[in-house]
């Protein structure tokens, strides 16, 4: 049986545009001015949890925030607004319910998981938004393992949740999702927009990583051929 796991953020789901905006409304939404000096400690207090592997980052971040500039609401509160908010603006990439159909609905048994750096509740709400939960036999999130991609333990725990004979990542990012996952035993997928010749851009190998991508697509359409 083959195990077939996707990156979440860009590669099934794109985030939003301007996450100013959103902080901006979800701290208001509580009574509490949002300006660029709060919105950029908690994005850098956010990051460095999400390294840290904290369970909820959104929530640690906006503890940090709160005791920093003397905020009253609850950190949970303004944790849960902004998260919300975040998932809410996400949008579906193109093609990604469509390969997730023809996976599940091929022949040939494939088992679906997520492999995903984050917290897990927020990770979850997001695959909720877009009904994309019950695609998939295992979600991996990076808070829950203790190790986050580009670290081989991830990749490991992945195989963990899903025994199968063969494994493959589907992802659009080269140094800290494919590469990885191929050093790891995976089928690397990358996933990236089509040049001007139709060829699926970047997935090279270079002087620093002569690793290149097992595959490269334009689409997550093209996905699905490639497990058939």
């Amino acid at each position: 049986m083959q195990a077939v796991f996707f990156d979440l953020d860009g590669t099934l789901v794109a985030l939003p545009d301007d996450f100013g905006a959103l902080f901006e409304e979800a701290l208001s939404s509580h009574g509490v001015r949002a300006d660029a000096e709060r919105h950029e400690y908690f994005t850098e207090a956010f990051f460095d949890h999400l390294g840290d592997c904290r369970a909820d980052p959104y929530r640690a971040a906006m503890a940090d925030l709160r005791e920093e500039f003397a905020l009253g609401p609850p950190a949970e509160q303004l944790a849960e607004s902004y998260a919300e908010r975040e998932a809410a603006a996400t949008e579906l990439r193109p093609g990604a319910r469509d390969a997730l159909d023809a996976l599940a609905g091929g022949e040939r048994p494939v088992a679906l998981g997520v492999l995903t750096n984050g917290g897990g509740r927020g990770q979850r709400r997001k695959l909720a938004v877009h009904g994309l939960a019950d695609y998939f036999e295992a979600v991996v999130v990076s808070a829950e393992v203790g190790a986050g991609k580009p670290d081989p333990e991830i990749f490991a725990a992945a195989r963990d949740a899903i025994p199968a004979d063969e494994y493959a990542f589907v992802a659009d990012d080269l140094d800290r999702d494919v590469r990885p996952a191929q050093r790891a035993g995976f089928t690397g997928v990358y996933v990236g927009e089509r040049d001007g010749d139709g060829n699926a851009d970047g997935g090279t190998a270079s002087a620093d990583d002569p690793v290149r991508p097992d595959h490269r697509v334009g689409s997550l359409r093209e996905v699905p051929a490639l497990f058939e």
